[in-house]
């Protein structure tokens, strides 16, 4: 063989290499069907070890929201991101989507998937009132929880009642699956309202304070409100920390290194109980 075509064939073999290693991480990484019943939820599974960190997502947020998030906490420890019922490739079950149906269906995932409780739970805008539901409902199988920039039901309801408008062509745009949350909303706001106390486990909450330039967090105003709304959830929390993000947004906040940082600690301070 010519050392020309040597070198053309060990540039093949190393893009065949590079094909083949590409298509393996993509298949591991690849979101799975998992059935809880008669219907599936689209769930990632991704890193080992205990305690399980499981992110919630807000609305219409799923995996691309936390992909970036997960893989680093994944470095850890065992983590799984999900679609609730209707959203991305999950099915819609049943029942109307409200949080504490959806409650139910996590834990029958974490049971299907394998996956041992006590775990810790991160959530993120409006999964938070799913999250606080799944805590109350569910005690003995929440390790901690971390909540990201949580909506609160006081927020929500100022943001609906006071932009209609606004309020409209945003649910006009959103899928299906999430219009049915929203529909089963009210159902929602009942529940989370009720879910108190939540179990003595430690919590985290984080706050963005930079304004998004656009409803409903245009103003400076409009996140005095929101920070008011979040020192309330922290003032009925047991054992909290409050992180406030002055350069954060709504949108980056995830992107943070300032949110990896309070979950993994959190993860290390469960190890530490020997949970």
């Amino acid at each position: 063989m010519t050392p020309t075509r040597r070198r053309i064939w060990r540039l093949a073999s190393l893009c065949v290499l590079a094909l083949v290693t590409s298509s393996i991480a993509w298949l591991i990484s690849r979101p799975a069907l998992i059935p809880i019943g008669s219907y599936r939820l689209e769930a990632r599974i991704r890193g080992k070890g205990r305690p399980a960190v499981i992110f919630e997502s807000g609305i219409e947020g799923g995996f691309a929201s936390y992909q970036a998030l997960q893989d680093r906490i994944a470095e850890q420890t065992q983590t799984l991101t999900y679609e609730r019922a209707g959203l991305g490739r999950s099915g819609s079950g049943p029942q109307a989507p409200t949080a504490e149906q959806t409650a139910r269906e996590l834990r029958v995932l974490l049971g299907v998937a394998g996956i041992h409780p006590p775990v810790v739970l991160v959530c993120y805008s409006a999964g938070c009132l799913y999250t606080r539901v799944f805590a109350h409902d569910f005690p003995a199988e929440t390790a901690g929880i971390v909540f990201v920039d949580p909506m609160t039901e006081g927020f929500y309801e100022r943001m609906r009642d006071s932009a209609p408008g606004e309020w409209r062509d945003a649910e006009a745009r959103m899928s299906a699956g999430a219009r049915r949350e929203l529909a089963a909303f009210p159902a929602t706001l009942d529940e989370a309202g009720k879910a108190w106390p939540l179990p003595q486990v430690p919590c985290v909450v984080i706050t963005a304070l930079k304004p998004l330039g656009k409803w409903p967090f245009a103003s400076r105003e409009d996140m005095d409100r929101w920070l008011d709304e979040s020192e309330g959830l922290v003032g009925r929390l047991p054992q909290v920390t409050h992180i406030v993000l002055p350069q954060a947004n709504h949108q980056s906040i995830l992107a943070s290194d300032e949110v990896v940082k309070p979950i993994l600690q959190m993860v290390e301070r469960v190890k530490g109980t020997g949970q």
